[in-house]
């Protein structure tokens, strides 16, 4: 099916159902909340039920969007009973259905209709429509595409919340899959009002003194080898720096400055027995492909993963994977 032909089935869901449920992944980002928040004002404008639903802890930098007025207003009681009793449920930006967590069994046995709107390769269990494209640098833009097709008023709140999700996930027009439509979309919501120096301020530049700090002696600590550089960050590490797993976000992306390295990595074990995977490439490393091997997901040249193994285990898994997969692609002598 075309994706128009997807955007105008979503349209006819839209206008032929009134309970919603809007909902994404674990650790969620600005990418997610700023699609489902944008895609919550267009069904309260359409005068639709809508709740937003996110498994775990939602980043307070992201309180903007009003995230606390918005999402998990619900306790997991209700929760359960929204999803069981909703007449779509649409799933943003999921890149791997167990990411949903706790509500993967409540939304599979759902008889809701089911939609998944996402930039990330993947290959849904059971959704109804799926409007997918990894080509894109973020799920903002095809909720943006979707909006702009059915001709929906686009708020200045829907605008903040678009903007948010192009830039958080194409990392300020950064990375790879940043287009010349990623830049149409960010310009026409400039024209809504988005400011893009408060934007970037508000998405990338409320990181904590203890945080940077913290990240400093981590990279004290960076190890390299064959092209590959990678960080190692311990429970009691978290706990002596008062972190969370979020606060690590963007550290990888200063390791990604190292120039004599092509793939980066970054293990945080959350758990005795759990350890959380961020992956980053350059050049023709498929870490998506990697990570996916795990049960993981993402792109090309970023993903992540988590594994119930010790963390030493699990850094020397992945490490000797990563090495194998570059042996393979003659990366490395």
């Amino acid at each position: 099916m075309h994706r128009d032909q997807k955007y105008y089935q979503l349209a006819d869901y839209i206008r032929k159902n009134k309970k919603f449920v809007l909902i994404s992944h674990v650790h969620t980002d600005g990418d997610a909340l700023g699609s489902m928040i944008a895609f919550y004002y267009y069904l309260v404008q359409n005068d639709k039920k809508c709740a937003i639903v996110v498994p775990g802890r939602i980043p307070p930098k992201y309180e903007f969007l009003n995230t606390s007025g918005l999402v998990n207003r619900s306790t997991d009681s209700e929760t359960k009973r929204f999803i069981a009793d909703a007449d779509v449920i649409v799933i943003f930006d999921i890149s791997s259905m167990d990411r949903l967590e706790q509500w993967y069994e409540p939304v599979k046995s759902s008889q809701a209709y089911k939609v998944c709107m996402d930039h990330h390769p993947l290959y849904p269990e059971f959704t109804d429509l799926d409007i997918i494209d990894d080509t894109c640098v973020a799920t903002g833009e095809l909720v943006f595409q979707f909006l702009e097709k059915v001709k929906a008023d686009i708020s200045f709140e829907m605008a903040e919340a678009l903007y948010t999700a192009i830039l958080s996930d194409s990392g300020s027009f950064r990375f790879q899959q940043t287009s010349k439509e990623t830049f149409r979309i960010a310009s026409r919501l400039t024209e809504l009002g988005v400011d893009p120096a408060q934007m970037y301020s508000r998405v990338f530049e409320k990181n904590h003194r203890h945080q940077l700090k913290a990240w400093g002696n981590l990279l004290i600590n960076l190890k390299s080898e064959d092209e590959i550089s990678w960080l190692v960050v311990s429970r009691e590490f978290m706990r002596e720096h008062n972190l969370r797993a979020e606060d690590l976000e963007g550290i990888i992306d200063i390791m990604r400055k190292d120039g004599g390295s092509s793939v980066f990595a970054v293990f945080t074990e959350k758990e005795e027995n759990l350890t959380l995977v961020g992956l980053r490439s350059k050049n023709s490393i498929n870490v998506g492909r990697i990570a996916r091997e795990f049960g993981g997901g993402g792109h090309f040249h970023a993903a992540g993963f988590s594994s119930s193994g010790r963390l030493e285990q699990v850094v020397g898994e992945t490490l000797d994977r990563i090495r194998s997969y570059m042996m393979r692609l003659g990366d490395v002598a």
